[in-house]
C-alpha cells in the first residue's frame, strides 16, 4: 500500500526541484545523496509501519475518493521548510529526501486511514486479501 504511484514520485520530484532552485545545482554526488535520504525515509517508514511483513494474493489499488489525491502539495512545501535552513548543500540534500518520502507516505497513510474511516475506501475482503499460506505460489 505504500508505494502506490499516486503522488510519491511527483512529491519527490517537487522537493528536489525547490531545493536545487534555493541551493543550486548539486553534482553528482549531492544528487546521489538525495536520493539515500529518500531511500533511508521510505525504509524507516516501511520498517516502522510494518509494511514490510504484509502479503496480498493481489495487486493493491487505490480507488475512489483516494484517487483524490493532492498530498504533493502539501509535502513539498514541508519537505522543503524542513530542510531549507540546513546550510551545508550536501546535508540539505539528504535531509530534504528522507523528508520527502517520510511525509508523503505518513501523509498518505493518514489520508487512507480517514478515507477508510468515512467509508470512502471499502474494507479489504478477506477472501481476496488474505495472506498467502506457506508454500502457497501464484
Amino acid at each position: 500500500m505504500l508505494v502506490v504511484p499516486q503522488g510519491f514520485s511527483l512529491s519527490v520530484t517537487g522537493v528536489f526541484a525547490i531545493t536545487a532552485g534555493h541551493r543550486g545545482f548539486p553534482g553528482p554526488v549531492v544528487i546521489w545523496l538525495f536520493t539515500v535520504g529518500a531511500g533511508l525515509g521510505f525504509c524507516c517508514v516501511t520498517l516502522a509501519s510494518g509494511a514490510h511483513r504484509e502479503t496480498s494474493s493481489r495487486p493493491v489499488s487505490i480507488v475512489g475518493m483516494a484517487m483524490m489525491n493532492l498530498l504533493p502539495a502539501v509535502v513539498v512545501p514541508e519537505a522543503c521548510s524542513a530542510s531549507w535552513w540546513i546550510s551545508d548543500k550536501a546535508a540539505c540534500f539528504l535531509a530534504a529526501g528522507a523528508c520527502a518520502s517520510v511525509f508523503y507516505l505518513t501523509g498518505l497513510a493518514a489520508f487512507i486511514v480517514i478515507l477508510h474511516a468515512g467509508g470512502d475506501v471499502p474494507p479489504f475482503s478477506a477472501s481476496t486479501d488474505a495472506p498467502r499460506q506457506e508454500g502457497q505460489y501464484g
